[in-house]
């Protein structure tokens, strides 16, 4: 008879109410519609240019807030557990479905919500928006085949620092390897780096034209321009672009250095069944499948009398390759990261070079 109930729930597609409360949403509408009355009050104070910007603004928040009300009334949001994925309701104020392949998960965390991670993120799945948490933690778990110890409502909810399942196959802390690859960075061909760091710059200060001199020239220079009745366009244009080019020219150097300081010690490396975790000592992770590589290798290299065994892997983002490089502590967790990878049928590649190294 379980394994009958079992069956049918591998085997249907299972719908449940994906909301926030009542009240929450209301306070969201009327935050929409204070902010778009605060507008209006603001727009009081002045005249043509300004007053214009003000109303748009006004008109912008009292459609959000109605947008929320129509979309919470007329379409509410569902999530979905179908057999191949979890269907997941994301975005504000019209969320947009998520989904999110059972074979992708590499690891749930229960802290009162389920966080599942993938390759491409973590997505969470928040149980104050709807009252079937349970059973949606008892699918999940079957579809995964993650342990996960079903919660009945009664006994104490998950604590917020609890572990990540399933377990990891192989974990380890980075050994601190940060003078090796700071000498590395600064080893590279000047002109690598100059043609490096040029690109980002012309990046960025494009980046700092569009979002920041743009909309601050039109919305704050232009009004007072024309209130003062001064013709100081040029000037202005002038300021706003040296004004850009100083915060491209900061977020440039930024960049430089921690590319030269990049590594971090203490950040801790985890090898599951379904995919790799960078965890950093700030808390922040970046999550990997295994069918994102297309390569690896293990190098050895001399520094200060000491050998580092160093993990090369090579991923593939949106069609480009990118390397990344790991430090191992040991020969024992080389040989078990080597098997898993050899495991996962992510290929060798030999002649897979360092990313320091490549010119």
């Amino acid at each position: 008879m379980e394994a009958s109930s079992a069956l049918t729930v591998m085997n249907t597609t299972n719908r449940y109410h994906y909301e926030l409360p009542l009240g929450t949403t209301a306070l969201v509408i009327l935050f929409y519609l204070g902010l778009s009355a605060w507008m209006v009050h603001l727009a009081l104070g002045f005249a043509e240019m300004p007053h214009l910007g003000l109303i748009a603004l006004s008109v912008i928040f009292a459609t959000l807030a109605l947008v929320v009300l129509i979309r919470r009334l007329g379409f509410p949001s569902t999530l979905e557990l179908t057999d191949d994925a979890i269907l997941l309701p994301r975005g504000h104020p019209w969320p947009r479905i998520t989904t999110i392949p059972y074979a992708d998960i590499i690891s749930i965390k229960d802290c009162g919500h389920l966080t599942v991670t993938t390759g491409k993120g973590s997505f969470w799945v928040g149980a104050i928006r709807f009252k079937d948490c349970a059973a949606v933690r008892e699918i999940i778990s079957l579809k995964t085949e993650i342990g996960l110890v079903p919660w009945d409502g009664t006994d104490i909810r998950p604590k917020f620092d609890s572990d990540e399942l399933p377990r990891p196959l192989v974990q380890w802390v980075q050994p601190d390897w940060t003078r090796f690859r700071a000498r590395a960075e600064i080893s590279k061909p000047v002109l690598y780096q100059l043609r490096t760091e040029l690109w980002f710059f012309v990046r960025c200060f494009a980046f700092c034209c569009a979002f920041i001199v743009v909309p601050f020239f039109g919305f704050v220079l232009l009004p007072w321009l024309y209130l003062a009745g001064a013709i100081q366009i040029v000037p202005a244009c002038i300021s706003s672009v040296i004004a850009a080019s100083v915060i491209a020219i900061y977020i440039t150097m930024w960049h430089w250095l921690t590319g030269i300081f990049q590594i971090r010690s203490e950040t801790k490396f985890s090898f599951r069944d379904r995919g790799i975790t960078e965890q950093l000592p700030n808390g922040q992770q970046c999550n990997w499948n295994y069918p994102q590589f297309c390569g690896w290798a293990v190098i050895e290299r001399e520094f200060k009398g000491h050998i580092l065994k160093i993990l090369l892997l090579k991923r593939l983002v949106k069609d480009r390759a990118r390397d990344e490089a790991f430090a191992l502590p040991d020969s024992s967790v080389r040989d078990q990261v080597v098997k898993i990878l050899n495991d996962r049928q992510v290929p060798q590649a030999p002649d897979l070079k360092p990313p320091w190294e490549v010119e």
